[in-house]
């Protein structure tokens, strides 16, 4: 490690007690955007997304089936938005809302830690310190280098040679002016330390002005608001990775108005909310959320759900082809399932994201190949992006 390594390292450390990472952005020469949300625990696909007309779905989820009168249902496809996140009925009405569902990592894995690692990395296997998939992108595109990173860490998915650059939205104790001073003073003689200090601290003014990160909406709303606010500027970057904690319902997970359906709640109003700061410049946006799998499609005894393998996700933009349900249902009959216990896996997170990335930046299906290394076999989910 050179004197130039070790104190962006110390400049990131310092920083770190202060500000609390929760986005990551960074640039291609694309006028499209793109944002990538990881609900990070596994979330509950079959109470998100219900298959409503599987004559199998009352029996097996028990205590936890919601009743026709309760769901959204979408179109004539058979499923149904859980009642919280009921509000993206009007995105779906707009034809900018796409289902997946039965929808799974390559990797057979109920580790919390694998399965994101596998969701974040790209790849088929969980490979120890691999860069993960949206730097790849981002270096494939020969994006504009932004660098900076403040806070604890990055999102895994953007690890790699391609510099990024994390804002902090939450804000953990104050650092005085006189000190910060004394780091500006530090980093003069250094232009690119000097660059990403003032860079880190104008980020930083620009969140402060969004006032408290939360409010009636719950915690996903703001920090999707925050992230509005970089990506639609003409000048700023277009590529964002936001994650979400707290999907892990092992316990009194509720059916309408309970736990889970007050986070789905928080999170459609957060993706509407998002929608509405984008303006003119969601006309380029896409945004991808998935999770790293599914739960099982009994409850258990503690009115929760335990760790699954396949399960659903949201893709939403005006750039959809229309509004769908993607999926290639495999059936919830005792025989359908896997291993009797999960929803069984009909589609590949690899093969989605290849298709919206495809779709987003024009890519080659070589280029795409390369985002997700050994994913020659998997083809992109085609029709799904105008």
């Amino acid at each position: 490690m050179n004197r130039r390594e070790f104190l962006c390292g110390m400049c990131y450390g310092g920083l770190a007690t202060c500000f609390a990472p929760l986005a990551c952005f960074a640039s291609v020469p694309s006028r499209s955007r793109f944002v990538f949300v990881l609900l990070r625990g596994g979330f509950d696909g079959l109470a998100a997304i219900i298959p409503a007309m599987d004559a199998n779905y009352a029996r097996l989820r028990g205590q936890l089936a919601l009743r026709p009168d309760e769901l959204a249902p979408l179109g004539e496809t058979g499923f149904a938005l859980a009642p919280g996140l009921s509000s993206l009925a009007e995105l779906w009405n707009r034809n900018e809302l796409a289902v997946t569902h039965a929808m799974a990592i390559p990797y057979r894995t109920r580790s919390h830690f694998d399965g994101q690692a596998i969701l974040e990395t790209g790849l088929a296997r969980p490979e120890g310190q691999a860069d993960g998939w949206l730097n790849r992108l981002l270096t494939i595109m020969g994006g504009k280098y932004e660098g900076l990173a403040v806070g604890a860490g990055l999102p895994r998915s953007m690890h790699g040679p391609h510099a990024v650059t994390t804002v902090s939205l939450t804000k953990l104790g104050a650092v005085t002016d006189a000190y910060l001073a004394r780091l500006h003073h530090l980093y003069q003689r250094d232009p690119i330390l000097l660059d990403r200090f003032e860079t880190a601290l104008q980020a930083q003014e620009e969140i402060d002005e969004l006032g408290p990160i939360t409010n009636h909406r719950g915690p996903v709303a703001p920090i999707l608001d925050a992230t509005a606010k970089f990506l639609r500027d003409p000048d700023g970057p277009n590529v964002a990775a936001v994650e979400f904690s707290g999907w892990d319902t092992h316990r009194n997970q509720g059916k309408d108005g309970g736990q889970l359906d007050r986070r789905l709640s928080q999170l459609a109003a957060g993706l509407s909310g998002f929608r509405r700061q984008m303006g003119e410049a969601w006309a380029d946006t896409t945004v991808v959320v998935m999770t790293e799998f599914g739960r099982t499609v009994r409850p258990n005894g503690s009115n929760g759900t335990d760790h699954g393998t396949a399960g659903a996700g949201l893709i939403l933009g005006p750039n959809l082809a229309k509004s769908a349900v993607v999926s290639d249902w495999p059936g919830l009959a005792e025989k359908d399932l896997y291993e009797n216990r999960d929803l069984r896996p009909t589609l590949d997170t690899r093969a989605v994201l290849k298709g919206v990335i495809a779709g987003a930046f024009d890519l080659t299906t070589a280029q795409a190949n390369r985002v997700f290394p050994g994913s020659d076999t998997i083809r992109p989910l085609n029709g799904i992006m105008r």
